[in-house]
């Protein structure tokens, strides 16, 4: 065999040892661009295990939401009692702005009720959306809090000056002497109700002419010491004297207030329920009729129960000397509305309208006043949480919308369920308890 030159061997040689210096160049590159590519992937996976999924922290969220909107609430109500002070003390030119700013404040508190009867309702929302809205809530209620609480900066620096101290101690000497001269005219309409509707009923505002007269002797000691703090330079100290006459004069008021509203209510339910005992014992008739003639057992069976309600209600009312008109009204509209849908689909529509607008006035004012109800437990110094505060926000929105709609169907169902919103609302605030 031939022998190749020399130098045919050296190119081979060093074309072997290229072709070996770039694969082990290609398989580093390789090891380093996997290696690479693992690092990535596992710092990537670690960072995304550390990011919260949309479940997590979610109930600290949703408590952090509920204390926000039972604060922002208090101060929204505390907002409206600093309104009052203010127009009674520097006139409703002055406090517009004020007037305003509760206003946006409020719709602001209505927003985030909303959002929270969203996530309390029936419909289950997934942990993200709930994040979301108790975010939302939170965000609302501190946009109203920041609102209320610049107003009520600017009012307390307003009554700093003390400039109108003389005017204002005049102002209040002629508020307490027209609220003095309501209390034997309250103190008339008391007696009235504790003769005419179960005592129990009156329990609460039994006492009020005591508070009343203790509150009106409160602003006037506290207004007389203002007005010995007056000094003839018109410099005067006397800001929390004013302040405290102001404060129980509105705490007189509002008692002598609640009096007269608590009877308007209570006349109100007892003429609706009248009304509803002859309407109920007209619709006993119809269903008599109805149930002999029932398409089917169930629509049999479901009239009779109606019925039967209807009478034992119509006997316990009819039993009693002393009547409890809301809560008697609430049971007997109840049956009715049982009533109703058993009957259905017998009655044509000219009949159901006409039954809704019969039962719509009765409702509405049961609405209202289980309403006012759960809005003096709100008042009156006990612990009532956000669960309570929204029912009652939502029972105050199917309320207006009952009393905004032309369809008296409609307008009864949303009443209805302002009823059960507000009933709701005051057994969530009476189970948080007092203070």
């Amino acid at each position: 065999m031939a022998t190749l030159p020399s130098s045919i061997v050296d190119i081979q040689a060093a074309d072997e040892l290229v072709r070996g210096a770039a694969t082990a160049g290609i398989t580093f590159i390789v090891v380093v661009v996997a290696a690479v590519t693992i690092g990535l992937v596992l710092l990537f996976r670690r960072r995304e295990g550390a990011k919260p999924t949309s479940a997590s922290g979610l109930d600290q969220v949703e408590t952090r939401a509920g204390v926000a909107l039972v604060h922002a609430d208090q101060a929204l109500s505390g907002s409206d009692d600093e309104l009052g002070f203010a127009v009674a003390q520097f006139g409703e030119t002055a406090t517009a702005d004020f007037a305003a700013a509760i206003t946006v404040a409020r719709g602001k508190l209505t927003q985030a009720f909303r959002l929270k009867q969203l996530l309390d309702d029936a419909e289950p929302e997934s942990p993200q959306k709930r994040r979301e809205y108790a975010l939302q809530i939170v965000a609302l209620c501190e946009a109203a809090q920041s609102t209320i609480d610049a107003q009520n900066h600017d009012f307390s620096a307003m009554r700093s000056t003390e400039a109108n101290a003389p005017a204002a101690v005049e102002s209040l000497r002629t508020r307490i002497a027209a609220a003095t001269e309501r209390v034997p005219r309250v103190d008339e309409t008391l007696q009235r109700l504790l003769a005419t509707y179960d005592p129990t009923l009156s329990e609460s505002i039994a006492t009020a002419i005591t508070g009343a007269s203790r509150s009106l002797a409160e602003a006037t000691a506290a207004t007389d010491s203002a007005e010995r703090g007056i000094a003839p330079s018109g410099v005067n100290t006397v800001t929390t004297d004013i302040s405290n006459a102001e404060r129980a004069l509105h705490d007189a008021i509002r008692i002598l207030d609640s009096v007269d509203e608590g009877a308007i209510r209570l006349d109100d339910a007892a003429r609706a329920l009248s009304k509803l005992i002859d309407t109920s014992t007209a619709d006993l008739v119809e269903a008599r009729a109805q149930r002999d003639a029932a398409p089917d057992a169930d629509t049999g069976a479901a009239i009779i129960d109606a019925i039967d309600d209807i009478e034992r209600i119509q006997a316990d009312i009819a039993s009693r000397r002393a009547i409890t008109p809301i809560a008697d009204l609430d049971r007997l509209g109840a049956a009715v509305a049982s009533l109703d849908t058993a009957l259905a689909s017998a009655r044509n529509q000219a009949q159901r309208l006409e039954h809704a607008r019969i039962a719509l006035e009765g409702t509405l004012v049961s609405a209202r006043s289980q309403v006012a109800v759960v809005h003096a437990l709100t008042r009156e110094g006990r612990r009532v949480g956000a669960d309570a505060r929204t029912r009652l926000a939502e029972a105050e929105r199917q309320l207006t919308i009952a009393e905004a709609e032309a369809d008296p169907v409609e307008a009864l169902d949303a009443a209805r369920r302002a009823v059960t919103h507000a009933r709701d609302a005051d057994a969530l605030a009476r189970y948080d308890g007092p203070r």
